[in-house]
């Protein structure tokens, strides 16, 4: 159970990766606001992902506060996320969306809030 002034950790957003070194790539980006782990991001921008973006999708892997030349750890293939522990800005659309990007790029979305069982 997560408390108010705790933040996400992988463990939160990941249920299981095929690779423990490999399911995770490490961009430097300029960041307009804070991130935090478990937001859906364009990875080329650093902004919120939205439907525009299509298939450039991924998801923060920690929190990394605004500013320039950060470097960001994101997801890249080989996961299975934790649907509970994603932020999507926006509608329903957009969630699906992302979901259908993150799949597309050898990912999985679990069905439920499911419990960590390995990563």
């Amino acid at each position: 159970m997560a408390f108010e002034y705790e933040s996400k950790t992988p463990a939160d957003v990941l249920v299981y990766t095929t690779d423990p070194v490999m399911h995770k790539r490490v961009v430097i980006l300029t960041l307009a606001a804070d991130i935090a782990c478990g937001d859906v991001i364009n990875p080329t921008t650093g902004a919120a992902y939205v439907a525009a973006d299509g298939d450039n999708c991924a998801v923060v892997l920690d929190n990394v506060p605004k500013g320039d030349a950060r470097s960001v750890v994101i997801s890249d293939t080989g996961c299975i996320f934790n649907p509970a522990g994603l932020v999507i800005a926006g509608a329903n659309t957009v969630a699906v969306a992302a979901y259908a990007a993150l799949v597309k790029q050898g990912n999985r979305i679990a069905a439920a809030n499911i419990p960590q069982t390995s990563i």
